[in-house]
């Protein structure tokens, strides 16, 4: 009985305990959306991540791009097709067991056209500006390298004397050299 009770508080010791991970959700929100309705959408797709008690680390907010592909969806047993949407991202830290949560209000939510969530870490994504220096200059006026030599040198006991070696001394070398 009391080994019961022990693993009772274990089990839930580890329940409170849950691993938190760092997640990134990418989403496309549908193009039919107005502009000014847009930060309502942005705020639905994190409310479902603070519902869970999610902390957010940064985002980025929706801007219109053109797919590379149409997108079809069934919304409200109508077929459309999308070739722009709206695209942005959500990083943040979450318990692992509530991220489940957020990718059932993601697929119940019909102005999300498609998502995708990912593991991450915690680094940071916005690079300052200034960071990062400017392509380097390429020269144009680079000077061609030495073309290969095709016949082969053969090292001789005089290093002075670097006169071309005749095919039948060459032969006669490599005999030399695989009868040893």
């Amino acid at each position: 009985m009391a080994e019961d009770v022990i693993k009772e508080e274990v089990a839930q010791d580890s329940a409170d305990e849950a691993e938190t991970q760092v997640y990134e959700i990418g989403f496309h929100i549908v193009p039919t959306v107005e502009e000014s309705k847009l930060s309502a959408e942005v705020d639905s797709i994190k409310s479902l991540i603070e519902k869970d008690g999610g902390t957010f680390i940064t985002e980025e907010f929706p801007k219109n791009i053109t797919l590379a592909y149409t997108i079809v969806k069934n919304i409200e047993g109508k077929i459309k097709k999308f070739d722009n949407a709206y695209f942005g991202w959500v990083k943040f830290e979450m318990k692992t067991d509530s991220i489940v949560n957020v990718k059932e209000g993601l697929d119940l939510n019909k102005e999300v056209l498609r998502y995708l969530i990912i593991k991450t870490v915690k680094e940071s994504t916005l690079i300052p500006k200034g960071v990062i220096s400017p392509k380097p200059e390429i020269s144009r006026n680079v000077k061609p390298k030495a073309p290969l030599k095709t016949t082969p040198e053969v090292e001789t006991k005089d290093k002075e004397n670097k006169e071309p070696v005749s095919e039948k001394e060459l032969d006669k070398t490599i005999e030399e050299l695989i009868v040893e």
